[in-house]
């Protein structure tokens, strides 16, 4: 897989190596966990192992310790509690080995609150959906505010004041968001995910290493997919359609002859084979989609690089030729 020669490539490249796990249904939101084995993947130091920053505002820094390079995740949001003007990324990044970055085309995501975040080990939010082509269209623009018209937006979508604070969406609806995240698990040997939104994908994840895989996978439910699921909602009054296939149990009468509790397991088994043929077919559509990939910068092995489509938009990155990291959501969902 040579992204340098290639401009553009099938989804389907980006998840060279990745099984289907059992599908996760939960209301409108169904989760495909991607399975892979990561063991020969080039190294990548795990985001909470950074120490994260602002040096001023639209410069996030980041310090990295370790011998290996560390891989910034795709709109990754840094969001304190402390009085310090929150930040996001609007792509992916790089941090080389025992170094330091200040990467000074971050954004602003809390319009009212001035200071900065001190360098420290920093707990990890993604940016909502909604908000990821925005961030991801301002990449090469210039000033720390160039998302506040977008969170605004985002803001009053969801039924709250038109403000450029990120931080009210999350705290309004911060019971909500928690469910997400008991609602739905990290399974063995997970890598990523397909997420959809009654039945339309709103993203693709796949990271380095299962140790990478599990420490993004909590931002991203809560912050990312469960913060558009919680929006959308708001838009569609009507009831989301079944998360699951239907049952269907035999005898005319709706009495099952023989053991009832040997008819209910075939029934589940024929119920969840039907669930993972269309789980498949949905896996098999995103990966024959092409995205146009623009590498950026190579480290230790790894390239990253920026990847879209005219549905989707996000990031990429290879290590070793092979692929390993994608981060693809759709530019627009719902209301």
């Amino acid at each position: 897989m040579n992204t340098l020669a290639h401009d553009a490539l099938p989804i389907g490249d980006l998840l060279t190596g990745c099984t289907l796990g059992r599908v996760q249904s939960v209301g409108r939101m169904q989760v495909l966990p991607l399975l892979g084995d990561t063991c020969d993947a080039p190294a990548v130091t795990l985001p909470t192992d950074l120490w994260i920053g602002t040096s001023g505002y639209g410069t996030l820094t980041f310090v990295n310790h370790t011998p290996n390079v560390a891989l910034v995740p795709c709109h990754l949001a840094v969001i304190v509690e402390q009085s310090a003007q929150d930040h996001a990324m609007p792509r992916a990044a790089m941090v080389e080995p025992s170094d330091r970055l200040a990467f000074d085309a971050a954004m602003c995501v809390q319009q009212t609150q001035p200071g900065l975040i001190p360098e420290a080990p920093r707990p990890l939010a993604v940016l909502p959906l909604a908000l990821r082509a925005a961030a991801s269209a301002s990449a090469d623009a210039d000033g720390y505010s160039r998302l506040w018209p977008a969170v605004q937006r985002f803001n009053v979508s969801s039924g709250l004041a038109e403000t450029g604070n990120l931080a009210l969406f999350l705290k309004h609806f911060a019971l909500e968001l928690e469910r997400f995240v008991a609602e739905f698990e990290c399974v063995d040997e997970q890598v990523g995910a397909v997420v959809l939104l009654d039945g339309e994908i709103a993203g693709i994840e796949r990271a380095p290493s299962r140790a990478y895989w599990s420490v993004m996978w909590e931002p991203l439910i809560r912050f990312c997919y469960g913060a558009e699921a919680l929006r959308y909602g708001l838009h569609d009054a009507g009831d989301p359609p079944p998360s699951r296939t239907v049952l269907s149990l035999p005898g005319g009468d709706g009495a099952a002859a023989g053991d009832p509790y040997d008819v209910l397991a075939e029934a589940l088994r024929v119920a969840d084979a039907e669930e993972r043929r269309r789980a498949e077919r949905t896996l098999d559509a995103a990966g024959a989609q092409v995205v146009t990939v623009t590498p950026e910068h190579t480290a230790a092995g790894v390239t990253v690089g920026r990847a879209q489509s005219e549905r989707l938009v996000g990031a990429y990155a290879v290590g070793g030729d092979r692929p390993i990291y994608a981060s693809l959501t759709a530019r627009s969902f719902g209301g």
